[in-house]
C-alpha cells in the first residue's frame, strides 16, 4: 500500500546543473615507458586519477572503457552513450629520472580533442602530480558541463535574449524567500545568460550561488543532484575569480561551498579576504558566524549574525540569521534562547527546511515532544529526505572538532528517534 505521506509530497524540481544523460568514458593510461617494471606506477596513477575524478566530478556519469578513443567502436558500449573520453599516457620525460603523464579529454563520436594537459615529475612525486592532474581533468568536465547546460538551458527560450534579460530573470526569481522551484529557475537563467556570455561574472556568480542554496538544502533534489551542485559551484566561483579577483560576493559564495564541503579553515580564511575587501558584506559576517560554530566556537556566532542583521536592515536574509544565531545557541545548551531564535526564523520563512529540524531538537529538549513530532510528520511531508539523513548530512559529520561533534551528537540523537 503506497505510503500517504509519500503521496502528498510536492514533485522535487529539476535541477539544471545535473546533467545524467552526459557521460564520460575513463581508458586507462598505457605505459609508454619501455620498461615492464613500470606498468605497477602506471596502474597506480590510473588508480588515484579515476578515485580524484569521481571524487570532485559527482554530478558526471562515468563509464570504463578498455582502450583510448581512436579504439571508440567498443565491444562492450555503444560509443554513442558517450560524451566525452578522459584518456592518456606515461612515458619516460626529457631529463634522466624523470616521467611525463600525458592527459587529454576528447569528444566520443568526432574523436576531436576537447582539453590536453601534461606534466612531468618524478616517480616519487606520483600522488602530488596525480592530485594535480585530477584538478586540471575537473576543471575542464566542469567546463564543458557549463557549455553543454547553458546549450540546453537555452532551448525554448526566445532567441532575442540577451544576457542582461537573462540576469534580471534570475535574480527577481532569487528575490523573494529561498526555495526551492525558484531557485531552480534562477539556475536555468544564469545558465542561460552564460550562453550569450560565457565570461560574464555575474552570471557564473549567481549560478554558484543557487548552488549553494542546493547544498545547504539538499531535501530539495535527489543526493546526486546537491553532490552535482558543491562540485560546479565550486568550479563556477573559481572561475569568476579568475576574472575578476576583487569580487568580494564571489568570494563570500566561495567560502560558503568550501564550508559546506567541510574545509571549515579555508572556509574561514576566504570569508576573511571577502571581508578585507568589503567590511559591509552583510551575508559575509552572517556565514562566518556560522562557520565559527562548526569550528566549535558557538559563542562567537550571535554576536557576528547580529552584526550582520545590523548591515543588513532589510527582512531578505533575517531567517537564515536567525537560524544561524539559533543553531549556535542549541549548541551551547541555551535551549530556550534557540526555541525564540529559531522561531522567528520560521515566522519568515515557514519552508526552511534548517530550521525546522534544528526547532524539531530545541523542541524535544524542552520537554515540547508533541510539538517535535508533529514538525517532523510536517517536515516529512514536505521534503522527500527524513530529518536524522538531512540532520547527518549537514551537521554530523561535517566537522572533525571535538568541541562541536559533541555539541551537535545529542542533537541528532533527539531528531533520529522522532
Amino acid at each position: 500500500m503506497p505510503d500517504p505521506l509519500v503521496s502528498r509530497r510536492k514533485p522535487l524540481p529539476r535541477w539544471p546543473c545535473l546533467l545524467p544523460s552526459t557521460v564520460v568514458g575513463v581508458a586507462p593510461l598505457r605505459n609508454l615507458t619501455g620498461e615492464a617494471g613500470g606498468q605497477g606506477l602506471v596502474e597506480g596513477f590510473t588508480d588515484r586519477l579515476v578515485t580524484g575524478v569521481f571524487r570532485h566530478c559527482r554530478g558526471h556519469s562515468f563509464a570504463w572503457v578498455p582502450d583510448e578513443p581512436c579504439c571508440v567502436s567498443l565491444p562492450l558500449r555503444n560509443p554513442s552513450q558517450l560524451s566525452y573520453v578522459v584518456y592518456g599516457s606515461v612515458q619516460r620525460g626529457g631529463c634522466q629520472g624523470m616521467l611525463r603523464v600525458n592527459m587529454r579529454i576528447s569528444d566520443a563520436i568526432t574523436s576531436g580533442y576537447l582539453w590536453a594537459g601534461r606534466q612531468e615529475f618524478r616517480p616519487d612525486a606520483l600522488v602530488a602530480i596525480a592530485t594535480e592532474i585530477t584538478r586540471q581533468i575537473s576543471r575542464a568536465l566542469h567546463v564543458l558541463l557549463l557549455h553543454e547546460a547553458s546549450r540546453r538551458a537555452v532551448t525554448g527560450l526566445d532567441a532575442g535574449l540577451g544576457v542582461d534579460e537573462c540576469l534580471a530573470r534570475a535574480w527577481s526569481a532569487l528575490g523573494g524567500k529561498q526555495q526551492a522551484e525558484p531557485t531552480a529557475e534562477a539556475q536555468r537563467w544564469f545558465l542561460a545568460a552564460l550562453a550569450c556570455d560565457p565570461r560574464s561574472v555575474e552570471a557564473l556568480v549567481g549560478l554558484a550561488r543557487t548552488c549553494q542554496h542546493l547544498v545547504g538544502n539538499p531535501w530539495w533534489g535527489e543526493p546526486r543532484a546537491a553532490a552535482a551542485a558543491a562540485d560546479l559551484g565550486r568550479e563556477a566561483v573559481t572561475l569568476a575569480l579568475e576574472l575578476e579577483p576583487a569580487h568580494g560576493w564571489a568570494k563570500t559564495i566561495q567560502g560558503m561551498l568550501y564550508s559546506a564541503a567541510g574545509r571549515l579553515k579555508e572556509a574561514a580564511q576566504t570569508f576573511e579576504q571577502a571581508l578585507a575587501l568589503d567590511k559591509r558584506l552583510a551575508a559575509t559576517h552572517g556565514f562566518a558566524g556560522y562557520n565559527a560554530a562548526l569550528l566549535g566556537r558557538a559563542w562567537e556566532t550571535l554576536p557576528v549574525v547580529e552584526r550582520a542583521m545590523r548591515l543588513e536592515p532589510t527582512e531578505r536574509r533575517h531567517s537564515i540569521w536567525y537560524f544561524f544565531g539559533g543553531f549556535a545557541e542549541l549548541l551551547l545548551g541555551h535551549t530556550e534562547a534557540a526555541v525564540a531564535l529559531l522561531g522567528k526564523s520560521l515566522q519568515r520563512n515557514p519552508s526552511y527546511g534548517s530550521a525546522q529540524l534544528s526547532l524539531m531538537a530545541a523542541l524535544s529538549l524542552t520537554g515540547q515532544h508533541t510539538k517535535a513530532v508533529s514538525m517532523a510528520e510536517a517536515f516529512r511531508q514536505q521534503y522527500a529526505e527524513y530529518p536524522a539523513r538531512a540532520f547527518e548530512q549537514l551537521w554530523l559529520s561535517r566537522s572533525a572538532s571535538p568541541v562541536y561533534r559533541a555539541q551537535v551528537y545529542p542533537l541528532f540523537e533527539r531528531i533520529s528517534v522522532l
